[in-house]
């Protein structure tokens, strides 16, 4: 495996200054030249965050009609290269053409910052008016907000009765084809994976293998070396990681309240953005997603009683994968790979990513203690 260099947060704004320098109207109009098309104005989003950069282009065109896009420039981090992107156009083509799932279209994208007109990577996609789920949540009734929560339950059955050619593995879509790689969250651990058991134990070795590598990890956490090793060699011989039993679905990810517009009025949903993480796994994560609308713990209950009267619904729930014996090596391996996360990570002070290794580290260990009860002592 080629390792990652842990990048400064100098580094990291020198990058995105220079992205930001060739984004000028010269080269937006060179954009969107092909479209015969004249950029009026292009500014920053405010809900831009810290990986992307969020765009919004008004254009015209020689008949004096406007038109608005959104530019999405993806991080420079070398641990996206390329294939965020890829991941995110691919995912989002087949699900326009496979399903009713509301998606903005894609008008053009770059894959390469050396070939691209913007000298970054890019997405260039259709403007959907309409607001964040999370914007407008607190005032849409109840009874809005489980027509919304039917509608996203639709969605995510048809993402779960796709067949893909390439059967039961795990992974993204790193080609048009729909080749299956890795988690794009995940590094360099891209896959395939044929199976759970492969999935796991190549995560935790990777997680390994960036403590021995790394010298800021290796002085944190070289201690759980020898643990992480021992739950691999428990992993080669787990018959129930290779489970024909344990399915892979089509997931988003992050169906997170930030990534879905809607008519607050009639709770209909508009769009859902951000495909970039989506992946064939077999996590439960996109089933769960009501536990990522809520802030008020309160409210989150009253509407689960409320949105479990839906038979819809509960079919959905009932198609869970059953995690039982392998979160265990789940729980150990998610803050392994964190930990090694934030290692090839930027923050404006080097105190945070060590503080953040710390975090996912101790919660590593953690795990491992729970492991080593859990399945070992079950085993002797």
């Amino acid at each position: 495996m080629d390792f990652i260099q842990h990048p400064s947060y100098s580094e990291q704004m020198h990058d995105i200054g220079l992205i930001l320098s060739k984004l000028t109207m010269e080269n937006m109009n060179k954009l969107l030249e092909r479209f015969e098309l004249q950029c009026i104005s292009f500014e920053r989003l405010q809900t831009s965050g810290r990986i992307n950069l969020i765009f919004n282009l008004k254009a015209q065109s020689k008949t004096s009609s406007y038109v608005e896009f959104i530019l999405k420039i993806s991080n420079p981090h070398y641990y996206w290269k390329e294939y965020r992107i890829k991941n995110e156009v691919y995912t989002m083509q087949y699900l326009l053409e496979h399903t009713t799932i509301p998606l903005p279209k894609i008008f053009d994208y770059s894959i390469d910052f050396k070939t691209s007109i913007l000298s970054c990577e890019y997405i260039l996609m259709e403007k959907i008016h309409g607001n964040t789920l999370e914007s407008v949540i607190e005032k849409m009734s109840d009874q809005t907000l489980i027509k919304t929560a039917i509608e996203m339950t639709d969605y995510i059955k048809q993402l779960r009765q796709i067949k893909l050619p390439q059967t039961n593995k795990i992974g993204s879509f790193c080609s048009k084809e729909m080749f299956l790689g890795g988690s794009i969250e995940d590094g360099p651990t891209l896959g395939p994976f044929i199976n759970l058991k492969e999935y796991i134990i190549e995560h935790l070795q990777w997680a390994i293998q960036r403590i021995q590598t790394d010298k800021q990890l290796f002085q944190i956490g070289e201690y759980l070396i020898l643990s992480l090793q021992k739950i691999i060699d428990c992993a080669q011989i787990d018959s129930n990681l290779s489970n024909p039993d344990i399915k892979f679905h089509i997931t988003h990810t992050d169906l997170n309240s930030s990534n879905i517009l809607v008519d607050e009025n009639t709770g209909k949903i508009l769009a859902i953005l951000d495909w970039e993480k989506s992946a064939m796994t077999f996590n439960n994560d996109d089933i769960e997603f009501l536990s990522h609308w809520f802030e008020d713990n309160q409210r989150d209950k009253q509407f689960q009683s409320l949105i479990q009267q839906e038979q819809n619904y509960l079919d959905l729930l009932n198609d869970t994968c059953n995690m039982y014996k392998i979160q265990s090596y789940l729980d150990v391996m998610y803050p392994a790979m964190c930990a090694t996360f934030y290692s090839c990570t930027w923050f404006e002070y080097e105190q945070t990513v060590i503080e953040h290794i710390k975090q996912f580290l101790q919660e590593t260990e953690d795990a491992i203690i729970a492991f080593n009860k859990d399945i070992l002592d079950e085993n002797k």
